[in-house]
């Protein structure tokens, strides 16, 4: 068949929005398009968007937020503007929705037409998944920023001597096990780069989560505070749409993860070492944490530490000190967390706070 273009293929329709979820016929059509291509229905979705063909859905796209996924184009019209012209309209969709910035993952056969459109590369594993990105502000833009927290800081209190420790947490909230980590880290090192996440998708909203870490070790030197932004265990790296097993999806998105850090974050502040915590009871973060020493294993030194326990031989853990608050339970979480969280919750805005997750 000739190759396909705006010209030459009559009939064609103009982006739209698919009605999916109200419409069975769409909807089989749309699962048909995606299986063709080797993908899966991937929800939650923005938006859904498809251009037809006399009557024939030939290609679609979703968005969740910032996060562009479900590209899928017919055999047919593959190649040419079709994927053009799918792309660019939901490119100016978000734009009009105010997202700027969209992430996509992709694999690398197709890597290039992206890039044609504006998407840069920022990671790709060798099971052959890439991570991108398109528009402001950028990696290069947060790596600017990650070196400007770390040249204010030094400014101040000197250059680091010795191996560089790091540390990523999400701390909802911060506990004494968190602490140790911390602790641990510096017993090695006398500077650490401290990366809490920004995502504000825990019970503990980010600033609170920033406020508690940062007044629980408020009498520690050497630490620089860090966000992760959409670079550090965000779920802008879960490409689990065109992955062929749903499990896939921690295992690939710890090994982006793992690779963005290695390859673009670590050398930028110097990083040389990694400090996790041991997990014996979550099969997914002790897979993350496989994935981290898979491939740090010639270029970051990973330390892997005990669980920290309190003196009954109890797991310190954040879902335990959540669970404690939710069912009333607030002097029980002294011994799990640091003075200053156990002041957190038993103020008015930590109370309030504990009631917002029974709604």
């Amino acid at each position: 068949m000739e190759k396909a273009t705006l010209s030459n293929v009559r009939g064609l329709s103009m982006l739209e929005r698919l009605d999916y979820t109200k419409n069975e016929k769409s909807r089989e059509a749309w699962e048909r398009l995606l299986a063709t291509a080797g993908l899966r229905t991937d929800p939650p979705y923005s938006a859904v968007y498809g251009i037809y063909k006399d009557g024939q859905l030939i290609a679609t796209g979703a968005r969740d937020g910032a996060r562009i996924k479900c590209v899928a184009i017919h055999d047919d019209y593959r190649g040419g503007a079709v994927f053009h012209e799918l792309l660019s309209g939901m490119i100016t969709e978000a734009l009009d929705d105010g997202v700027s910035k969209l992430f996509l993952y992709t694999k690398p056969d197709t890597v290039q037409a992206f890039e044609h459109l504006g998407f840069r590369l920022l990671a790709q594993t060798d099971s052959g998944v890439s991570f991108m990105e398109r528009g402001r502000p950028t990696i290069d833009d947060f790596i600017a920023q990650l070196k400007e927290q770390r040249e204010h800081y030094e400014q101040e209190h000197g250059a680091a001597r010795g191996p560089v420790e790091s540390i990523v947490m999400n701390a909802n909230p911060f506990t004494k096990g968190h602490r140790a980590l911390i602790e641990d880290a510096l017993s090695r090192s006398d500077r650490l780069h401290l990366f809490i996440l920004s995502e504000d998708v825990s019970s503990v909203p980010t600033e609170t989560r920033v406020k508690l870490v940062m007044e629980g070790t408020s009498d520690l030197s050497g630490i620089i505070y860090h966000p992760t932004d959409s670079y550090i265990i965000s779920r802008a790296h879960f490409p689990s749409y065109f992955l062929k097993k749903e499990s896939d999806t921690t295992e690939t998105q710890a090994r982006l993860d793992a690779v963005l850090f290695r390859d673009r974050i670590a050398p930028a502040l110097g990083i040389t070492h990694r400090t996790v915590g041991e997990e014996t009871l979550d099969a997914v973060t002790a897979l993350y944490n496989d994935c981290l020493a898979h491939e740090f294993k010639d270029s970051i030194t990973l330390t892997v530490i005990p669980r920290v326990q309190t003196e009954n031989g109890e797991a310190i853990s954040a879902s335990r000190v959540r669970g404690m608050l939710l069912s009333g339970r607030l002097k029980d979480i002294e011994p799990l967390v640091p003075a200053t969280t156990l002041r957190y919750f038993k103020s008015f805005a930590g109370k309030r706070l504990v009631r917002s997750w029974t709604k």
